[in-house]
């Protein structure tokens, strides 16, 4: 194996008055040109934190340097602007501003360099910020993915003051880390400075005080919140002024046992049950009522503890925009999901805005019950979403990130790198090209080039279906990575990540099985996700407690449950994976996973009728139950003016996020607005949506209802198609039959499906049937069998077609086809 050589590393950079820095020679062939210097008086974590810099300023250089303590005047000087008094550095920093608790100065000059910080936490961001000038990463946790290139002459020309853009850069796993990993996981935090330099309390705080006070609450049941009649609910009776003071008196209570604590939370319990009472109906609505509570502990908390905030989200029920203003100190994190009212995120941020001073985003970047670490199915791994979402919200006033995520450093590690130095400076999404290289470059080396393709089948942005295919391209692309003369670092996260395609794979074995088969996949995956789980690819810990309680086709015996430890269960093995093992599985993966064999067509989706094609008629067909999320329909006017008369029932799942919304756009409407706009209540009731139009040709009725479920109803002689492509596949519920068209000279019909149905030829015989395994399918194309309607029967969940027109209908007279396919064959 190869080892890869740096020979300089050098970062020029303006000075703060706008002059070039000189630059700090540091290290040369092998020998250190500065010592690290710390003050007399330096504090135990400045002594902690010369100590690394000098050990990875070594590794780097090869080199030793030596920890010594002085006045600043020359060397590597580390520590706190006031540990260094006689230093004129032209910088300060105001110790009694927190919201400057990690602003530090990295200054080199002729004699050396200074790394100065506000507080030791903005000292250690000094030394990482420094390593990574230098050509230091920590892309994921662990030994694997750290890169300490060797750089034979080590200087740097630097003059910043650095200030994170959000105080709190919180990326922490919904069902936390496996002891095993905690430290690791801590380290890559540290060292990307994806740290909490504001401790914001935020976790629902209202079983909490139930549970230290249940005396008082047993003996005044007044304050709990009054549901059906019973004060039972862990909601809070808010109007009760004694109520109040007992969450003002326990706020207070927890700061005096520990003065420490930066902040206190007032987010209410999860879930419904608000009180009921007329006293509380008069303090407003959720949101007002949850508010006046952390108000009150505001007032009384900065009084006697200033500078302490409060937190709470908006989120749920109290998600809407309040009518009062929030106290100062009171900060709200705005929650990008589980939200109610029918908002939009920017709606919410704009009306939290006008009430409080600071706010918070309460993010979700993976949620392991909801993507179970697979590829593309989570908003860690959409560099895209990342890089426009944080310098957005941080232009919208938020301070503050918490972003749930997983111990899936497989599918979303780039991602949650992206992430972590988007939040320390939001301006680098301009330069998300060159991190992605700089990844690639460090990470990879010279299989950088088949590691690109290899991520972008993992990345959300543009997610790929599960399927033989997709895991066959995964194992081809390692393997094309590892046949690529590269060191020992590269082989090691090639290893990892052949790890992670394998569980992909036994997902997917997992997944789509039944019976006997599916239990014997359920404790293959579980087997593989344990002794793979030090690699930070996947969330085993999510995995094993959660995955068991969900599925109940599936047991785990006596003995194998996830909290018995190894050595008394027997499905936990931390047997290493051997070289020959891992060449097995990619070449079984090859092997077995089968690639496409169809070419997919491109369509255009300037739509007109299919009368011209004097298609057969055929037995209607029906669009399912119901639509969940934005769905698409398209239709065709002949004649205008005309009004296009539905039948729609909105919030069939959910009744409480907001309305769902119609609009209709004319494909010949010159600024491409909506002519007409319905909202619907979601209570389930039939209603008429009633659309007019002064346009002739294609329209398109688009529907969101924030995947509330919406069934939508029209007349048999109204046109009326959806098309379903693999970026937009069509949102349909329940059992479906739809018919498409299979052009003339078609010789393959592909696509993909995601549940069982039939595909019935041109002359409604079964020509393919659809298996549970998700999947795409290749069906060929009979003599006589093109140009005729094809048919999705009785399938049940997603498909969308690659080789023919992606448009389905419920007949031949409710069908559009692209206008070159309609010209072409009906000549």
């Amino acid at each position: 194996m190869k080892r890869a050589y740096w020979s300089f590393a050098c970062l020029f950079l303006l000075s703060l008055d706008g002059h070039t820095a000189a630059t700090a020679q540091l290290a040369r062939d092998g020998k250190a040109l500065l010592p690290v210097i710390v003050s007399q008086s330096a504090s135990a974590e400045t002594k902690a934190n010369a100590a690394t810099l000098a050990d990875y300023l070594g590794r780097l250089a090869g080199a030793k340097f030596e920890v010594r303590t002085g006045d600043g005047a020359n060397g590597l000087v580390i520590g706190r602007t006031q540990d260094f008094p006689g230093l004129k550095t032209g910088v300060s920093f105001d110790s009694g501003d927190r919201t400057q608790d990690e602003d530090y100065l990295l200054r080199s000059h002729d004699h050396g360099l200074w790394l100065l910080g506000a507080t030791d936490l903005a000292v250690q961001d000094a030394v990482w910020d420094l390593l990574g000038r230098l050509g230091y990463r920590q892309f994921f946790p662990g030994s694997h993915w750290e890169v300490i290139p060797r750089v034979a002459a080590l200087a740097i020309a630097v003059d910043v003051r650095e200030h994170p853009a959000y105080r709190a850069r919180h990326i922490w796993y919904g069902f936390g880390p496996l002891p095993e990993n905690r430290a690791t996981y801590e380290q890559w935090c540290i060292r990307n400075r994806a740290v909490e330099g504001f401790d914001l309390s935020t976790g629902h705080a209202y079983d909490g005080i139930l549970a230290r006070h249940q005396a008082e609450f047993a003996a005044h049941p007044e304050y709990l919140g009054l549901v059906g009649g019973a004060r039972k609910s862990t909601k809070f009776c808010i109007s009760n002024p004694g109520l109040r003071q007992l969450v003002v008196d326990d706020a207070l209570a927890q700061l005096a046992r520990d003065p420490n604590k930066p902040s206190i939370s007032m987010e209410p319990s999860d879930g419904g049950g608000w009180c009921e009472c007329p006293a509380c109906a008069k303090l407003g609505s959720v949101t007002d009522r949850a508010l006046t509570l952390a108000n009150a502990v505001a007032e009384a908390v900065t009084r006697k503890y200033p500078g302490k905030l409060v937190g709470m989200y908006a989120y749920n029920e109290h998600s809407p925009p309040p009518h009062i203003q929030a106290h100062p100190a009171v900060v709200v994190s705005v929650a990008t999901g589980y939200i109610r009212g029918g908002f939009t995120i920017d709606q919410l941020l704009d009306g939290w805005s006008q009430r409080a001073v600071t706010l918070g985003i309460r993010e979700y970047y993976s949620i392991n019950p909801s993507d179970r670490d697979l590829p593309g199915a989570a908003r860690g791994g959409n560099l895209e979403y990342l890089q426009q979402t944080i310098p957005h919200f941080q232009e919208r006033s938020a301070r503050f990130m918490s972003a749930e995520s997983s111990d899936n450093w497989g599918p979303n590690g780039l991602g949650y790198y992206v992430a972590a130095r988007l939040l320390w400076d939001p301006r680098e999404a301009n330069r998300l090209e060159e991190l992605k290289a700089d990844f690639f470059d460090k990470a990879f080396g010279p299989g950088r080039k088949p590691m690109e393709k290899f991520y972008q089948l993992l990345d959300s942005a543009h997610r790929q279906p599960l399927s033989d295919d997709l895991i066959g391209r995964m194992y081809r692309l390692l393997d094309e990575a590892r046949r690529i003369d590269h060191d020992d670092g590269v082989g090691v996260r090639l290893e990892d990540l052949v790890l992670y395609t394998r569980y992909v794979e036994l997902w997917l074995d997992y997944s789509s099985a039944t019976g006997a088969a599916r239990q014997q996949a359920f404790e293959n995956l579980l087997r593989h996700a344990w002794r793979m789980r030090t690699s930070n690819m996947v969330h085993t810990l999510a995995l094993w407690r959660d995955l068991p309680h969900r599925d109940k086709t599936v047991k785990v015996p006596a003995g194998a449950e996830w909290q018995v430890a190894e050595g008394k269960n027997s499905w936990k093995s931390s047997e290493a994976f051997a070289a020959t093992e891992l060449a097995d599985l990619v070449k079984s993966g090859i092997t077995t996973r089968k690639l496409l064999d169809f070419q997919p067509v491109a369509f255009s989706e300037n739509l007109v009728p299919a009368a011209p094609l004097h298609l057969t008629p055929v037995e209607a067909g029906s669009m399912g139950t119901f639509t969940r999320g934005p769905q698409t329909y398209y239709t065709w006017i002949e004649q205008a003016p005309a009004d296009i008369h539905l039948k729609a029932k909105a919030g069939l799942i959910y009744d409480a996020l907001g309305p769902a919304r119609v609009e209709f756009y004319p494909a010949a409407e010159p600024e491409m607005k909506s002519v007409a706009h319905v909202e619907l209540v979601p209570d389930k009731l039939e209603r008429a949506v009633d659309l007019q139009t002064n346009f002739t040709g294609l329209h398109r009725i688009e529907i969101t209802d924030q995947t509330a479920g919406t069934a939508v109803t029209w007349s048999g002689d109204l046109p009326m198609t959806v098309i379903s492509t693999r970026d937009h596949p069509a949102q349909l519920q329940g059992r479906w039959s739809l018919y498409f068209y299979v052009p003339k000279g078609t010789k393959i019909v592909g696509g993909f499906a995601q549940g069982q149905g039939e595909v019935l030829n041109g002359s409604g015989k079964v020509a393919y049937a659809l298996e549970a395994k998700p999947g795409y399918f290749s069906v060929p194309v009979g003599e006589g069998e093109d140009g005729r309607l094809w048919k999705f029967q009785h399938l049940g969940g997603k498909v969308f077609l690659l080789t023919v027109p992606p448009c389905l209908a419920r007949d031949s007279k409710e069908l559009l086809l692209p206008a070159d396919v309609v010209e072409k064959d009906g000549n």
